[in-house]
This record gives structure tokens, sequence and C-alpha cells, in this order.
């Protein structure tokens, strides 16, 4: 059944694992599955400190390879990301200050700052300085969950138009209720930041959060135990964005914690 999310642009279909061609390798031991962990960096371009953040993330990153994928958000709602209606400065998104807010982000919140896995503590709430990154993505890539995350992204070189393919395999022994957001990053934003020294008009904006292809708080995909389930979009990529830039980043939560992330370059047919 097609479903209309929010927007014209935007389709989910959700295919059983049995009406697949492809066979589903399932490990006999759930704990062999490595955690892909999510590093959601909140940034601005008038951030001085916030290009030491963006280092420390790339660093983490190199460490952890595929094992760790890294958005970076600009909220409308702090004033580091303040453009003044100048669109060569605007590198906001109403979907990334909707997840801000929803951490409890305020125009007083201290940039840089991030979070990771989007677990709340319980005394520090939702933001961790950058100096915590490293420690907290290392506690989680040790304590892996039996869920599966693959996808595909397919497209051609004449339109803006693809199709993204995402598969969520459930290896525990009891059914789960997943939610799956999947997101549109870009990489290479040449534009200006502020650093200590001064202004960089030259400085490359990386994992820059663009859009929300799902609803910003995912999609409901439940899925019983040693099995499968396939979700598909078809997507309108924006006119801003360079395709051959552009990542899909697909994120599987669980009560609330991501357990898995998975980020995706566009296969040009």
């Amino acid at each position: 059944m097609l479903l209309l999310l929010g927007s014209l642009l935007t389709s989910c279909e959700v295919i059983p694992a049995g009406q697949r061609e492809e066979v589903i390798f399932t490990p006999t031991d759930p704990s062999a599955v490595k955690r892909t962990s999510l590093l959601i960096e909140y940034s601005g371009w008038q951030c001085v400190n916030c290009p030491t953040a963006a280092e420390e993330a790339h660093r983490l990153k190199e460490l952890y390879g595929e094992n760790l994928v890294v958005v970076v958000m600009h909220p409308e709602s702090n004033p580091n990301t303040r453009h003044n209606n100048k669109p060569a400065l605007n590198y906001t998104c109403p979907e990334a200050d909707s997840v801000y807010l929803m951490m409890g982000g305020t125009n007083t919140t201290p940039f840089p700052t991030g979070n990771i896995n989007m677990v709340k503590d319980a005394t520090k709430g939702y933001f961790q300085d950058y100096a915590q990154w490293a420690t907290l993505v290392s506690q989680a890539y040790e304590n892996p969950k039996p869920i599966l995350l693959s996808q595909e992204v397919t497209g051609t070189a004449d339109s803006k138009d693809i199709n993204i393919a995402v598969d969520i395999t459930n290896l525990d022994t009891k059914a789960i209720e997943a939610t799956l957001q999947v997101w549109l990053t870009e990489d290479s934003v040449m534009g200006s930041q502020k650093k200590p020294e001064g202004t960089d008009k030259n400085y490359a904006h990386n994992h820059l959060m663009r859009a929300s292809i799902t609803p910003i708080w995912g999609d409901v995909v439940p899925i019983e135990a040693h099995m499968t389930q396939q979700v598909v979009y078809e997507y309108t990529l924006p006119d801003k964005v360079v395709k051959e830039n552009c990542n899909i980043v697909a994120i599987v939560s669980v009560n609330g914690e991501v357990v898995q992330a998975k980020e995706t370059r566009i296969i040009i047919e």
C-alpha cells in the first residue's frame, strides 16, 4: 500500500521479507553485529569554536569508519546560525530545528555541542560537549543491538528523483517496533565560517543536514523476530543540493534510542 508522507514528493512502501527475492543472511550470534552510532553535531557559522568540534567529529569518523554516522545541524533557534536573510549564510533547515528544540535547545544553548544516539542523560540532558563524544561513541560501540540495517540509493544523471530501499533485520527472539528516520545530508557545501583568527569564507561544511525524507520523527516499522522488513521511498532532491555530494542517512531507533544508522551515497545508474 502506498502511503503519502507529508509531501507529494515522497512516498513509502513497506515490503515484507517473504515477498523479496534476495536472501538475508542472519548471523547465529546476534552479538556479532557491529553497532553504528549517530553523532548529531550542532553547529553554526558564527560559532568560532565549532570548527574544533568538527575536527573531533572527523577524527572519530576516521577511527570508526562506516560505524559512525555524523549529521551536522544548524538550528535556526540558536543565534550562532543567524544569517539576517542572507541566503549565502543560511545553512539551516526546519527539521534540524525541530530536533534541536525537542532536545531542549534554546537561544542560549552554548555551541559547539552534540548528541550520541539521541540518548538523554538523566542529569545533563541531551547535549554533550565534544570532549565527551569519543567516550560515548566507544561505550555505544561496545553495546551492540540485535539489529541489521542496510540500504541502497539509486538515481539517474538527468533527474533529481531518487529511490531508497532500506532493509531492517530483527535478530532478536522477540518482535520489535522500530522507528525509521531517513535524512538527507550534503558534503562540501562551501561557505563562511567564523574561527578564532577570523572568518573563513571558503570553509567546507560537511555532513550538513538538508531535509528529512521521512516525517521528522520517522515511520513506525513493526518487525517480527528473525524477520526482515524492507521500506522503499521515492524522493525528489531539493534544487539547492548537489546530488553528487549528497548522502542518505537511515536511522533505526527502538524505544527512543538509535540502535543502528547507515550513510549511503546515491548510485547513479
